[in-house]
């Protein structure tokens, strides 16, 4: 068996490559021929490649990694730490921001709203905010309402991403349906097909 556990390492050198993190068993048949199994079986009764998990930091930074490919540099770390802190996918805070600003952190909209996602004055101070501009700030506590408005709704995603467009005291008065304003009916399909289409990518 020696021999075939060392012949089946070398086989298996191609096979790591693949399947890294998967058990490999080992055996020979009634024939003599070695005999490779992703799961235990009576030919191949021998582990010669353990599983081992991931380090939960190197999850983390693959995360923000694969994140990157399709958010703007230097703004995933932060869209990572707040899909983490508030439940939330990392496809609806992109796709959120990206109608909202197209990831400017300076943007100012003629009514007052700030920042990545468009924070209004009354949302900022509602949510401890003293400046709209950082973009951690204000992506956290953008995140922070859509998880508010999620629960509110009772995850509805449809009249979530219209309140926060148009506020939950609109969707409300609405009869809990998509207000009828011409911004926010154009707003909600746009959204959520980007949310759609990234959670593909992301």
């Amino acid at each position: 068996m020696n021999t075939c556990r060392a012949t089946a390492c070398l086989i298996c050198l191609g096979v790591c490559g693949v399947a890294a993190q998967a058990q490999i068993y080992a055996g020979t048949t009634a024939s003599g021929a070695i005999f490779l199994s992703s799961s235990l079986e009576d030919n191949a009764p021998q582990v010669i490649v353990e599983a081992l998990a991931l380090p939960e930091e190197r999850h983390e930074r693959e995360a923000v990694v694969a994140t990157s490919r399709s958010i703007p540099e230097g703004f995933a770390p932060f869209i990572h730490e707040a899909s983490v802190a508030y439940q939330l996918p990392v496809a609806l805070i992109h796709a959120v921001i990206s109608v909202e600003s197209n990831y400017n952190p300076r943007a100012l909209s003629p009514k007052g709203a700030q920042g990545l996602m468009q924070l209004m004055p009354a949302t900022a101070r509602r949510f401890g905010v003293v400046n709209s501009f950082d973009p951690r700030v204000n992506i956290l506590a953008g995140s922070k309402y859509l998880r508010w408005l999620l629960d509110y709704f009772e995850q509805d995603l449809e009249l979530t991403v219209a309140a926060y467009n148009a506020g939950e005291k609109a969707v409300i008065q609405a009869g809990r349906r998509i207000p009828r304003f011409s911004e926010t009916e154009k707003y909600v399909p746009k959204v959520l097909a980007l949310y759609k289409r990234a959670l593909q990518q992301l």
